[in-house]
């Protein structure tokens, strides 16, 4: 240990700034690399929900079940930032029961109207993130922490996560059973139906159907025996195809690059009525094949299970 310390005595420079210039060197900026290493696991699990995207599926589908309630309801990225805090990031924790819960809180019966005809409808309101937060008797500092969480979550790219946590295992294959696959052997589903993150415009919309990568010129075929309720041209969805089928449900093939139907045409199941393209409203070729029954979207893919 003697002949060490005499070691780095002698290495020392004999002025002062020479000593400082030695200490900045090979003491300060050795720790400040070794802060910074080490500070960035940290900062990014105080900042970052560590969720996944099946996990991420649960705040996603109980806020739009809530909205469709209620006509109204939360962000879901404020319930995973609520969830981020009260779990301590342990999302293994997380269930659809638990979200729906929690999204929940969100609407408050504020009373009721009574109509003429002596009707009785429930009146609700919106609450804030803060009075929420209340609710569950967070603390001033883990109510800062989850606004730090929804504050990454608001600004950071979630397409990946929004697209995987609605997507489909890999090797999927449809099982046609009413109806039949609009696209002939290709199952490769490039975003699906339910909330995203528009490839457009940037910003969280809802997809009210599944996009089918393909090639362009790829036939497309219709999914049920029908009428063509519409074949043209429909602003963002390019040139589409609409078509009526008995039990009050329609379908839709968009950003087709050509048409092969009339409207009012009569089509049987497996009768190619266009081909994939990519018009309208559209980052590249693909099929936007949309499902609804009595005028509402509903998931393509719970009709191929």
């Amino acid at each position: 240990m003697n002949v060490l310390g005499k070691v780095l005595l002698a290495l020392l420079p004999d002025d002062l700034e020479s000593i400082f210039k030695f200490a900045l060197l090979f003491v300060v900026v050795p720790a400040l690399v070794i802060a910074v290493i080490f500070a960035g696991p940290i900062t990014a699990f105080e900042k970052v929900p560590l969720i996944t995207a099946e996990q991420a599926k649960f705040y996603i589908n109980a806020a739009e079940k809530v909205k469709k309630e209620f006509n109204m309801g939360p962000d879901w990225r404020e319930l995973v930032a609520i969830d981020a805090v009260r779990f301590k990031q342990d999302f293994s924790k997380a269930d659809p029961e638990g979200a729906y819960k929690l999204a929940s809180m969100f609407v408050k019966n504020i009373g009721e109207v009574v109509t003429e005809n002596g009707l009785h409808f429930p009146v609700y309101k919106l609450l804030s993130l803060d009075e929420v937060l209340n609710m569950l008797d967070f603390t001033e500092e883990e109510k800062d922490k989850v606004k730090e969480f929804l504050e990454f979550l608001k600004n950071a790219d979630l397409s990946f996560l929004l697209d995987a946590a609605s997507g489909v295992p890999e090797g999927w294959v449809p099982a046609e059973k009413n109806l039949k696959w609009p696209v002939p052997g290709i199952y490769t589903i490039t975003s699906p139906f339910g909330p995203r993150i528009d490839p457009v415009y940037g910003v969280e919309r809802f997809h009210s159907g599944v996009d089918i990568g393909a090639p362009a010129g790829t036939p497309v075929v219709a999914a049920l025996d029908g009428e063509v309720a519409y074949a043209g041209w429909n602003d963002g969805y390019g040139l589409v195809v609409f078509i009526w089928h008995n039990n009050n449900l329609e379908t839709r093939y968009a950003h087709l690059s050509s048409i092969a139907v009339k409207q009012r045409q009569v089509v049987r199941a497996g009768d190619v009525i266009g081909y994939v393209g990519s018009t309208g409203k559209s980052t590249g070729p693909h099929l936007h094949f949309e499902v609804r029954v009595g005028g509402r979207a509903v998931n393509p893919l719970d009709l191929f299970k």
